[in-house]
């Protein structure tokens, strides 16, 4: 027994002695510079690129065996402006040799410093990496290992290795992009990544960094990331608490001062499970925050996600003026207060909004918006707003800058300086494609001023066509029905629209519109017409359709064609000057009635006819949109006192016919009583009466001498 005890002593000892040489001996005797010529031979052969070491290699073996060494650097291909394709400054790996006897792999701090890689396009699209996917595609695949059957296993099979790492350290990174097809140019400059100690069970700490830059917009992007990240023992559950995204943003279209955005959230990611989940969401940038939390499974397979955000409130105006894009509204008040509630879910490329919920200044928005495809998009939603006043959102009135202004300098000048202008984007490309159904309701809407509640329509928008049908509004006393449709498969898109007006107050209808109740009283409408192209000049050369009116109990003020014609009538001694003419400044009716048809955008209109205490007036004429011009005959008839209040037919009423012309632009047209055919009437009607008087008198003188004939037959 101490024979063997001495023995295994003296066996100890001389493991001791040998490893005690090697750390002493082989770092003296084996120079690892002697075999790099062989590395760098064997690079270039598998790389088929220039390939240099420049610095020493350096060799360590106990406790770590590692190796340390810099001014590697691999070539560029041949046709491509930078000197080489990779470089690295400095690169170092220790690994601890003891652990190795129990499967166990523990390396040092990964160093590695100085990396620039140049990555390019050329003109014809190839780039400076091809070569060498080429050459790993040619040398095929490797021989599949036959793997033993589990029955067939050794019994003994070795553990898994268990990995540790001290540390990453990635140091003064630079990654180039440059495409000389597309003219792009990006830059990652300053890449910077480090970690504490990486083991399954640990709790790592990360740090890093990188400068964005790109010459087309020129724009530079600082990033920085921190975090700490822990796993389970089977490097299956992970955690990344306090995870912080920090970015600062300057360039073209920015804020001058530049902006900051930042995201922190926790992740927990199960690969067994295959889910991810995202809590404590946190987005803040310029005038704008976000919170929520989002969950999602099927990672690796099908994503599919859930959660709910939160938008506080923001100022949009705020918002857009640090990108140089200021929003100015007729309401200063407008758009300074947004804010939003929203759950999410996708699964199979589809996205829901739901429950959606939106504030906006004084109105909220409710509803669901379903994006089924990105594709198209195919798109279904509902949504209802309690109530809005659009006219608030739009610009100022008078702004000279809008575009298209057109000044009388301009009129007979070149348009782009004599040069052929280009042909302009297509606006309905995206419509052509949108697969759209939605259905609104709102409670209180006014727009251009006009003044409605309870509006309710369904949009459709399919190949090109777009419907707004039906639509529905209670407005002024009356109500609104009808539909829109715009149809763009055509070289020009074409309008139609059909709409009902019921029991309507045109006045204040009027009023609100146009500024002025030139017409007032209950109206009702019919109205379907159409029209190809969407400019106003299109629109009135193209309008065809027909239209229906009634108005009751009313009034045309600005004319009182009443007492237009008892001053005519007057002046050549008609005995107008003794009739009654109404309201002044107005014509009143009782019923006002009559049709129209539309042809080119000529609008004719044969069955005018209105009746009034004081009048009864039948009308016949044309307005020919495209001119802008009216050609009307009014043919009016005084009643010579209120007795035809009741709505007596004009056969049954005393007077003389006095056709009234209205003629000229339309901003400004002119009424004229044409007193000749007043004039010609009145002879006509007297000639007519005297052609009776004779017949009587000759009619009477007959009758005596044939009485008197007849009594001398008889004697």
């Amino acid at each position: 027994m101490a024979s063997l005890f001495k023995w295994l002593i003296g066996l100890l000892l001389l493991v001791i002695v040998v490893l005690v040489a090697a750390v002493v001996i082989l770092p003296q005797v084996i120079d690892p510079n002697d075999y790099k010529p062989q590395i760098v031979a064997a690079a270039k052969d598998k790389l088929g690129r220039d390939v240099a070491i420049e610095q020493d290699l350096g060799l360590s073996v106990f406790p770590w065996l590692g190796i340390e060494t810099g001014g590697v650097r691999v070539g560029n291909a041949k046709g491509f402006k930078a000197d080489s394709f990779a470089e690295i400054d400095k690169l170092g790996l220790k690994v601890k040799l003891w652990p190795l006897l129990s499967r166990r792999v523990e390396v040092d701090t990964l160093v590695l410093s100085g990396l620039r890689l140049n990555l390019e396009k050329d003109a014809a699209g190839k780039t400076n990496w091809d070569d060498l996917a080429a050459a790993e595609s040619q040398k095929g695949e490797a021989p599949t290992e036959v793997q033993p059957k589990p029955s067939e296993a050794p019994q003994d099979a070795a553990a898994p290795l268990a990995l540790s790492i001290q540390g990453v350290q990635i140091e003064d990174g630079r990654i180039t992009w440059d495409d000389r097809q597309a003219g792009q140019h990006y830059e990652l400059d300053g890449v910077r990544l480090v970690t504490g100690a990486v083991a399954p069970g640990a709790t790592v700490p990360i740090e890093g960094g990188v400068v964005f830059t790109s010459r087309a917009p020129a724009m530079t992007l600082k990033a920085a990331l921190s975090a700490k990240v822990s796993s389970d023992s089977e490097l299956a559950v992970f955690d990344i608490s306090g995870l912080k995204l920090e970015l600062d943003a300057a360039g073209e279209g920015l804020p001058d001062g530049g902006a900051k955005l930042s995201l922190a959230v926790d992740l927990h990611a199960d690969t067994r499970a295959d889910t991810l989940k995202l809590s404590k969401l946190d987005i803040q940038g310029p005038a704008l925050r976000a919170t929520g939390d989002i969950n999602v499974s099927a990672l690796q397979t099908k994503p599919a996600a859930t959660g709910k955000l939160a938008i506080a409130e923001t100022n949009l105006k705020t918002l857009a003026s640090m990108f140089a894009s200021p929003i100015q509204t007729t309401d200063p008040a407008a758009l300074t207060r947004a804010s939003g509630d929203l759950g999410l879910s996708y699964a199979e490329g589809a996205l829901k909004l739901e429950p959606l919920s939106v504030r906006l200044d004084d109105s909220n928005l409710k509803g669901y918006l379903h994006v089924l495809d990105p594709a198209g998009p195919v798109v279904r939603t509902q949504l209802e707003l309690d109530e809005i006043d659009v006219d608030r959102y739009l610009p100022p009135a008078g702004d000279s800058t809008a575009a298209g202004t057109v000044t009388s300098a301009d009129v007979g000048k070149p348009a782009n300086n004599g040069q052929q202008a280009s042909p302009p984007a297509d606006p309905f490309a995206a419509l052509r494609t949108l697969d759209f159904v939605g259905d609104f309701k709102i409670g209180k809407l006014k727009v251009s001023n006009v003044r409605m509640s309870n509006v309710t329509t369904k949009v459709v928008s399919k190949k090109g066509v777009l419907k707004v049908e039906p639509m529905a509004a209670n407005l002024y006393d009356g109500k609104f029905d009808g539909g829109a449709t715009l149809d763009t498969t055509g070289a020009k898109p074409a309008i139609s629209a059909r709409n009902t007006l019921t029991g309507i107050q045109v006045g204040p209808l009027l009023k609100d519109v146009a500024g002025e109740d030139r017409l007032v009283g209950s109206g009702e409408l019919q109205m379907d017409i159409r029209a190809q192209g969407l400019s106003e000049q299109d629109v009135r050369r193209t309008l065809n359709g027909s239209s229906r009116f009634a108005f009751r109990n009313g009034a045309l003020k600005g004319v009182n064609i009443a007492q237009v014609i008892r001053e005519g009538s007057s002046r050549l001694g008609l005995g107008g000057d003794k009739l009654e003419t109404g309201t002044p400044g107005q014509t009143d009716f009782s019923e006002l009635s009559g049709s129209l048809t539309m042809t080119n955008g000529v609008v004719k209109n044969n069955d005018l006819s209105a009746k009034s205490p004081l009048l009864r007036v039948e009308g016949k004429g044309e307005v020919d949109l495209p001119r802008d011009t009216v050609d009307y005959r009014v043919v009016a008839e005084l009643v010579g006192s209120l007795e035809g209040q009741g709505g007596k037919g004009r056969s049954e009423l005393s007077g003389v016919p006095i056709p009234v012309r209205i003629t000229g632009p339309l901003s400004k047209p002119s009424y004229t009583p044409d007193l000749e055919a007043a004039l010609s009437a009145k002879a006509k009607e007297q000639l007519e009466a005297k052609k009776e008087e004779v017949r009587q008198k000759v009619e009477e003188k007959v009758k005596d001498k044939v009485g008197d004939a007849l009594k001398g037959l008889f004697k």
